[in-house]
């Protein structure tokens, strides 16, 4: 029954996804996703086992909560609307994660997460989020691209205050470096290959 209206709606949300043509997340957005939320994206099912070790690890012994979803799970979670802190639901939410990642394109998902993600006040989706910060997906700069995911982590609040602003500058520019250090190690792995 869960997968079935889970289903029902992420239909809905790639039908509206699909008339959006000019102004969906673009493939830079989608691999800083990837770089900063999920880096083992590629060689999982939906759910990153090591990820959620090391969240519940950091969580219960270091007393550092940490979550260790995966952006499918993300995913799930969004569009489902269910965000009770319970083992069940969590539970629910791997399967599902692990149904969708076998019934949707990988290469889709991190960009429907991105088109329904919470960004921050009156940034309840990809639309909002990119009016308010003036970004105009087909012609971001990495920076632009950056400030809209860091929001992932760190939503922009109502009334924002430097402790934010400062943590939302932190995580652009982590993204961003990591982004350039990616593409500077695969540009010196095809030369080396040449």
């Amino acid at each position: 029954a869960e997968w079935q209206k889970l289903k029902f709606d992420f239909d809905n949300l790639n039908s509206n996804f699909e008339t959006h043509i000019d102004r969906r997340p673009n493939e830079q957005m989608c691999r800083l996703l990837i770089l900063g939320e999920d880096h083992r994206y590629n060689i999982h099912p939906g759910v990153d086992p090591i990820a959620i070790c090391r969240a519940l690890w950091r969580t219960y012994f270091c007393r550092r909560p940490e979550g260790g979803s995966t952006i499918a799970m993300q995913l799930v979670r969004t569009i489902s609307g269910r965000y009770e802190k319970t083992p069940t639901r969590k539970i629910l939410e791997i399967v599902l994660a692990v149904r969708l990642t076998k019934h949707v394109d990988r290469e889709r998902l991190p960009c429907l997460y991105l088109w329904v993600a919470y960004y921050g006040w009156r940034m309840n989706n990809f639309l909002q989020a990119c009016d308010r910060l003036s970004i105009d997906p087909n012609s971001s700069s990495l920076e632009d691209a950056a400030q809209l995911v860091a929001r992932l982590k760190y939503p922009e609040p109502r009334i924002s205050n430097l402790e934010r602003k400062r943590k939302i500058e932190v995580r652009c520019a982590y993204l961003a470096n990591r982004y350039r250090n990616r593409g500077n190690r695969l540009r010196t792995e095809l030369a080396g290959s040449d």
